[in-house]
Parts: structure tokens; sequence; C-alpha cells
């Protein structure tokens, strides 16, 4: 599987990984905050549909789709992304079974072309630290897979046709 996203419509970035299950534990990392801070964030999220979704890293949205435990889907505003504000772009959270394990799928969609890179360097980051937290290894700190990872991004992103690699 590659672990790289697939860009599509320039603003769009799906990537795919597999955990191991059950499905309730990765939606518990989707959804608890005691998960999420574990590879992600302090934070909120509501657990109906129109409800908050609030991140100590400065994100917020609110709740489009929420149906336990395949689906999660809600709106993603910040206020300091590195080209300027990010408003109701679309995380779209998806999991199905798969053997034993769970298929997550991550779907970053409306972003700004200057984002994409950024936030698919970030979110490859922060889906490596989910994936070492559900297995039961220690995370590496995100700053380091981060880096590692945009360097990774230049040609994924330059191979989309996006130029803005910052």
């Amino acid at each position: 599987m590659n672990k790289f996203a697939t860009i599509t419509e320039r603003s769009t970035l799906t990537f795919v990984r597999n955990l191991p299950g059950p499905i309730e534990r990765a939606w518990a990392y989707l959804t608890d905050p005691a998960f999420l801070v574990k590879w992600f964030s302090d934070g909120t999220v509501a657990d109906f549909v129109g409800g908050e979704v609030k991140f100590d890293m400065g994100a917020t949205g609110r709740i489009t789709a929420y149906e336990p435990p395949h689906l999660l889907e809600y709106t993603w505003n910040e206020e300091d992304a590195a080209i300027g504000p990010v408003v109701n772009s679309l995380l779209r959270w998806e999991l199905s079974p798969e053997g034993s394990g769970v298929r997550l799928t991550l779907t970053h969609s409306r972003l700004p072309e200057g984002e994409v890179f950024g936030h698919g360097a970030g979110w490859h980051a922060f889906l490596d630290r989910m994936t070492a937290s559900v297995e039961g290894r220690e995370a590496e700190p995100f700053e380091k897979l981060y880096a590692r990872a945009k360097r990774e991004y230049i040609p994924v992103v330059q191979s989309a046709g996006i130029t803005h690699v910052s």
C-alpha cells in the first residue's frame, strides 16, 4: 500500500492506512480526547451532526456526518495555515473492516492549492503517529516526522501539477 496521499482535483488529499482491530478502538482514536492526544492534539469531537470539533492546535469545525464506528466527517478551519486561513475544508474519516484489522481512509478536500503540500506532509506525519500508537509503539515526535514527510512530499505534489511546496 502506498502510504503517500493520492492528490485529486489539486485540492483533495486521500490517505489509506491499515490498522489493527477492533474497529471500535480505531474509532476511539478519532473521537475520544484520551486517544486523540496520543497522536494528534488535545481537543474535543462532538458525537452528533452539527456538533463542534475543536483542537488546541488551532483547528475548529462542525460535524457534517457521524455514523459510529464507520464514518466521521467535519469541516476544518484554521486561522494560521501556511499561506493564510483555511476555511471550510472538509475532513472525512472512513473505517471499514479488513481481515482482522481496519482500513482507515482519510480524505481532506476543499483545500486551497497552496495548502496541499503542508497538509499532505502534516497528515502523513499524524497518521504515522496514530498507527504507532494503535499498534502499541511509541510514536516519534511530530516535528521529526513532519520534516521527513515534507522532503518526501515534494515530488508527490509536483507530480499532481502543484508548484507551491513550501
